[in-house]
Order: structure tokens, then C-alpha cells, then sequence
């Protein structure tokens, strides 16, 4: 756990102590605890002032003690306090939805919001820009809803980047016959060199391979363990974006999704 990027104008040196303790509990202990010493010197305060707060945790139940009252680690009270963080920060949060209709209005295309379930992905929300040109068409490939395979999607090649290679590939050969178009990848090694460039680049695409004529960029959400949860893609004809334009793009979507990543908990190492 790291402090957050804000800088308090007011800081409150005794609730700094406190949290100080708790994170060094949260980040040091083991499954019998910390010593009130260990504590002490952990987070360069006196013991008898380490004492107080540990005693004041207690009561709250933030913190317990071992039966012969030598060790300390975080309790259940610790936990219940930021458990609702991620459901009120979740996926159909008003300032996700902000940041989606932003991105589908700078680039005058369709934004996805997807998820992965069991092997395949499933888009839950989708984003229209606010003014269209009468030429300009924009692609639906999908419906809210509806399952594809991961390894035809930009947003299911994010989540198969994240597997172990057996995984990844015991997942591939399961669906490998379930390609949607002759773009689909159907080759074990065209498909972990796929993969490989996922992880390298933080982008997947899609290059007609779910739908013909039709070309994705997707990028990840990092939720708060900084495991992707979600992904957004752009989707857009093939043919109307060059290779210098998917780069280009690919680093605003990557710089949205880092701020959605962030509503969600997730924390920059």
C-alpha cells in the first residue's frame, strides 16, 4: 500500500501515526502477528505511543491480539471498512461512464466496456460520440450481452496475456474452432507470439478477426489487486485508422484507462 498522489494542506500528525501502524501491519505481519517492539521500531514511534493506538485499534477491532498478548495483527474490522470500496466503485460508477463518453467523443467512434466470464468475453456497456458525421459510420458488432471467444477480441487477448502460457494456451485450444472469421487465429504459435506482443505493447487489437470489417483497439482496467478486471476498446471499419493512428490512439486509451484504473482502486507502483 502507497500513500495516494493528493498532499494533505492540513496534516494531522497523530491520524499519519495511526495509519502509518496500520499499513505497516498490513504490510509486514504474518499469520501470528507483529510484537508491539517490531511495531515500534517498524514505523519509528515509541512503544508507549504505539501501545495507545494498538489499544484504541482494539477497540474498534481493527487490530487483535494473540491469547498471551505478545503479538498484533490486523482484524476483521480492518476489513469491513474497505470492503465496500470496489462496489461503490464499480464498473457502472457515473465517472467511469464520464471517462468512456470522453473517449467516444474525442475519437467520433464507438467505445466497449467488457468483462471477462469463464472463457469468453462479454461487453456490458457501450459508448456513442455525441455528433456523427452523415458519413462517417460506425460499427456494432456485437450486442451487450453476448459471449465471444477471448482470443478473437482485443479485450479477451488482455485477459489471456494476464495467464500463465498453459492456461492461455489451454484456453486457445478450447475455442481455437470457434473462429468468427477467416482472420481468427487458428495457429498455436501466431497465437502466444499474439499474446507475447499484448504484454509488451499494454494493447491488444483486433483486426477483423471477431467481425469482418471491423478493427479494435482494447486496453485494460487494473482494479485495485492490479489484475485487469475490465477492458475498453474503440471500435472502427478496418481500413479507417493506418499504423501510425493505432499507436496514437492506443496512448489516449491507455492514458483514460489509467484514470479509470485509479477510480477503481488501482494503485501505480
Amino acid at each position: 500500500m502507497i500513500k495516494g498522489s493528493y498532499k494533505a494542506k492540513y496534516p494531522v500528525q497523530t491520524v499519519e501515526k495511526a495509519i502509518d501502524i496500520l499499513i505497516f501491519l498490513k504490510n509486514n505481519s504474518t499469520s501470528k502477528g507483529l510484537t508491539l517492539n517490531e511495531i515500534s521500531e517498524g514505523v519509528n514511534i515509541g512503544k508507549s505511543s504505539v501501545h495507545r493506538f494498538l489499544d484504541t485499534f482494539l477497540e474498534y477491532d481493527f487490530v487483535e491480539k494473540s491469547d498471551d498478548g505478545i503479538y498484533y495483527k490486523l482484524s476483521w474490522g480492518a476489513f469491513e471498512l474497505g470492503s465496500d470500496v470496489p462496489k461503490f466503485n464499480g464498473m457502472d460508477s457515473e465517472r467511469i461512464s464520464s471517462y468512456l463518453n470522453e473517449l467516444s467523443n474525442y475519437f467520433g467512434e464507438i467505445i466497449n466496456l467488457g468483462i471477462k466470464s469463464g472463457n469468453y468475453m462479454i461487453i456490458i456497456k457501450r459508448c456513442f460520440p455525441d455528433k456523427v458525421l452523415s458519413n462517417h459510420k460506425l460499427i456494432t458488432n456485437v450486442n451487450i450481452g453476448e459471449r465471444e471467444p477471448l482470443h478473437c477480441t482485443g479485450i479477451g487477448k488482455l485477459f489471456l496475456s494476464e495467464m500463465e502460457t498453459k492456461e492461455a494456451l489451454s484456453v486457445f485450444e478450447m475455442q481455437k474452432d470457434l473462429g468468427m472469421t477467416e482472420m481468427s487465429i487458428r495457429d498455436k504459435d501466431k497465437f502466444l507470439d499474439v499474446i507475447e506482443q499484448v504484454k509488451i505493447k499494454g494493447y491488444a487489437i483486433d483486426d477483423r478477426e471477431s467481425a469482418d470489417d471491423v478493427f479494435c483497439i482494447a486496453v485494460p482496467l487494473k482494479d485495485y489487486t492490479g489484475k485487469t478486471t475490465a477492458g475498453i476498446s474503440i471500435s472502427v471499419p478496418a481500413g479507417r485508422i493506418n499504423k501510425d493512428e493505432i499507436e496514437k490512439a492506443a496512448i489516449k486509451m491507455k492514458e483514460s484507462a489509467l484514470m479509470i484504473s485509479k477510480s477503481i482502486g488501482y494503485a501505480e507502483n
